[in-house]
């Protein structure tokens, strides 16, 4: 049930305004069920129909009403229109809106509702739908509570979803027609996004090395001792001259084992500082100066470039394209 909360009301010192509103929706409803009634009052087969039941009521209404139905419709207009004059003048004093001249184009179908005329009249049903936004808005009524509302939110959702994805999709066609008929897409990215922007991806790379060393190399030290060791080893036990030379009676394994010792250590050194160098915040520019120039590089346009590199847009728009045809109302109301 539709219960207002007055609440809000209060806190948006605008009681005056939606009391106003309030009595102006009350008008524009009893004006239309009269214009509707009116208007099937002018059938034959209505009217005999109501004569029926109520025959007293039918004479005095086609007597002395129906035939001034335009003149009672009058009282009502001028009413709408006195509002509407007013409403104007509070807009120009509060600045609403840039010109004091702009109320009616914004509000054309209340100026445009006034006119007693057939189709005109029914213009006044937007007024309606513009007071029960404005309480929406201002959280005065939340009809989001109600059946209707809710039944009104469903397949207004569903709507914009359906023809938010169809023209997402043709966009998205289109994009992929000019990048396969050669339109300048791919080297307009690689110049106009990737190029300018290289510097910043050296230093988000240079971050991640550092992170990377901080957080996967440095726990992992003794495994790569133990690797170089063994590596080595492997090497060195291959090796002709080494096998020679293990042969030789006894100072020959001891030299050997010298000579794997020292070249595992070595090695071990010159890979463990390296690594822990780069993952320094003092090696942080140099590390930055490669990663530009190899990015650089990379980056350069080429025809076998160009054409991965238009694959792969063309790939990643046929996913998105994927996830656009999802529905998800329908997943909602199955789940």
């Amino acid at each position: 049930m539709l219960k207002p909360d007055f609440t809000k009301l209060k806190q948006s010192h605008e009681t005056f305004i939606f009391v106003v509103d309030a009595l102006m929706l009350l008008l524009i409803t009893i004006n239309l069920i009269w214009i509707i009634f009116d208007t099937l009052f002018t059938s034959e087969f209505i009217r005999s129909a109501m004569a029926w039941v109520v025959p007293g009521f039918v004479a005095y209404y086609g007597e002395h009403v129906h035939p001034d139905f335009v003149t009672y419709d009058l009282i009502f207009v001028s009413i709408f229109l006195f509002e509407f004059g007013v409403r104007w003048v509070v807009a120009i004093a509060r600045n609403t809106y840039h010109r004091w001249f702009f109320y009616p184009f914004v509000h054309w179908y209340d100026l445009i509702g006034c006119i007693p005329v057939g189709s005109f009249r029914w213009l006044r049903l937007l007024r309606v739908f513009s007071i029960v936004y404005r309480l929406q808005k201002y959280g005065i009524i939340d009809l989001r509570q109600t059946a209707v509302g809710q039944f009104f939110i469903k397949y207004y959702n569903v709507l914009v979803e359906e023809v938010s994805d169809r023209v997402v999709e043709n966009v998205l066609d289109g994009v992929q027609d000019e990048v396969r008929h050669g339109s300048p897409v791919i080297e307009r990215i690689l110049m106009d996004v990737l190029i300018p922007k290289k510097a910043v991806i050296a230093n988000w790379l240079t971050v991640k090395i550092n992170q990377i060393c901080d957080q996967v190399y440095v726990p992992h030290q003794l495994s790569l001792r133990e690797y170089i060791d063994q590596s080595i080893a492997a090497s060195i036990s291959r090796d002709a001259k080494v096998v020679a030379l293990e042969a030789v009676p006894v100072v020959g394994p001891k030299l050997v084992e010298v000579i794997d010792e020292t070249v595992s250590n070595i090695v071990y050194d010159i890979v463990n500082g390296l690594l822990l160098d780069v993952g320094r915040e003092e090696t942080d520019h140099i590390v930055s100066e490669l990663l530009d120039g190899v990015i650089q590089r990379i980056l350069e346009p080429t025809q076998s470039f160009n054409e991965a590199s238009r694959e792969l847009v063309l790939d990643s728009i046929d996913i998105i394209k994927d996830q656009v045809r999802v529905k998800r109302w329908r997943l909602e109301a199955e789940g």
